[in-house]
């Protein structure tokens, strides 16, 4: 498999991920996918890390970072909707993790928070995973 994590924004997912030459030479993070001396042989593409939406300010409670914030629920989902739909639309893409499911210590950018209660209506997630795929 071909795991990548990247957390652009849904922009720069879109037009890396066209074709799988396009993707295996995205350098997320400044980062080669491959490590010299590898390279893509057709394997399946996965984004295994991306997203990191964390709420700015103290909204949930909690102090800490994310890779990118927003100020509210709304934005929250919009910006998780822009990036499901980036992702699904992309060919070479065989599937995609969200990061992360929850909280952690000083990362705030999980779908639930770190007492394991939901920051956004799971019903609305859910709702945008099935109108995309």
């Amino acid at each position: 498999l071909c795991n990548i994590h990247d957390y652009r924004h849904a922009e720069a997912l879109e037009k890396s991920y066209l074709t799988p030459e396009s993707a295996v030479a995205a350098e997320p993070a400044n980062r080669s996918v491959y490590v010299p001396g590898y390279g893509y042989r057709g394997e399946p593409i996965l984004i295994t890390e991306f997203g990191g939406i964390a709420f700015s300010g103290e909204e949930n409670g909690t102090e800490g970072w994310g890779y990118s914030t927003v100020a509210d629920i709304e934005g929250f989902l919009e910006s998780y909707e822009s990036l499901i739909e980036a992702l699904v639309r992309s060919e070479p893409i065989q599937g995609f993790c969200y990061t992360q499911l929850t909280d952690v210590e000083q990362e705030i950018n999980g779908l639930l928070a770190y007492d394991r209660k939901p920051k956004v209506d799971p019903a609305r997630v859910r709702e945008i995973n099935e109108k995309a795929s």
